[in-house]
């Protein structure tokens, strides 16, 4: 009996448990993984919290480039990942690692000068992924970005990684969010100035990035809304000529909201704007304006800050 036994259990057991197979779609690539990544390293911060909102920190085994401050509520997380890179690591740095999987935040990562592309490191047998929204195929310059971005990401990873059920959860909680904060539009009205950096010439949001979809969120109109690109150099003087009715302004740690306030203050043209001597300026964490894991917390944070203002 025992030995007509063992090749039925065997049996089930097979027919119980099938190979793990995913072939997850990045941008215009795809890549077949036989098991869910455990040697994962996340470029950029918007990867990094897309990792620890859906409770992978354990996956991770390096992070690199901050572009602000990681939330309380996953700092203890991100705190127990052995490696932070503070930039962008060399593809050495990478490959001495030995990952199975990159996720990136921006397609900076898979140029040549940095990474390269995501197809040479499939050859080797390492998985990539690039967020949605960055996907430059799909979303040129003069197409604007959608936020159903957000919630692509999250099932793609949430699948990958064996974890559908906190990926539906999390994108539960994100749309009602989302739906909550869209019922009102506090800047409907106004135009406002998104100072992103830059002194010579201010970098701010063109027409179809994720900044723009962010102001326009909150009823904002954009005095830069007819100029192409996702980011925009633009002139001062186009500034000055708007005369915007607000000033959002990323915070990020190479170009402060501290530094472009007190940059446009002690500038004798700038400091006449309306919004500047009126300080109707609101202050966006630069993680917020992409689309990410937080860009509903910036939906919220504009909203709020838009309605505290003397306006």
């Amino acid at each position: 009996m025992t030995s007509l036994r063992l090749p039925l259990a065997l049996a089930v057991t097979l027919f119980a448990a099938p190979a793990f197979a995913q072939s997850i779609e990045s941008c215009a690539t795809t890549f077949e993984y036989d098991a869910p990544p455990t040697r994962a390293i996340s470029l950029y911060q918007q990867a990094t919290e897309i990792m620890l909102a859906l409770g992978l920190e354990d996956r991770l085994i390096a992070t690199a480039f901050l572009e602000d401050e990681i939330p309380q509520q996953w700092r203890a997380q991100y705190d127990a990942i052995d490696q932070h890179y503070d930039e962008l690591p060399a593809r050495e740095v990478v490959l001495a690692q030995n990952p199975d999987f990159l996720i990136s935040g921006f397609d900076s990562a898979y140029r040549d000068t940095n990474l390269g592309a995501e197809t040479e490191w499939h050859a080797i047998g390492v998985g990539t992924y690039l967020v949605d929204s960055e996907c430059r195929i799909k979303y040129p310059g003069d197409t604007p970005i959608p936020v159903e971005t957000i919630f692509v990401d999250i099932e793609r990873i949430g699948a990958l990684f064996g974890v559908e059920d906190r990926a539906a959860e999390l994108s539960s909680e994100l749309r009602t969010r989302l739906d909550a904060a869209l019922e009102s539009s506090p800047g409907e009205g106004l135009t406002a100035f998104l100072y992103d950096s830059g002194t010579d010439s201010p970098y701010s949001a063109g027409c179809c990035g994720s900044p723009a979809l962010l102001m326009q969120s909150v009823g904002l109109t954009n005095i830069a809304e007819d100029v192409e690109g996702r980011w925009a150099n633009l002139a001062w003087e186009a500034v000055v000529t708007a005369d915007p009715d607000v000033i959002v302004i990323n915070d990020a740690g190479w170009s402060t909201a501290d530094e472009k306030i007190a940059y446009m203050e002690a500038d004798p043209v700038l400091s006449q704007l309306r919004a500047v001597q009126e300080q109707r300026y609101v202050i966006i964490p630069f993680s917020e304006t992409l689309l990410g894991v937080r860009f509903i917390d910036g939906i919220e944070r504009l909203a709020t800050g838009l309605e505290a203002l003397p306006l």
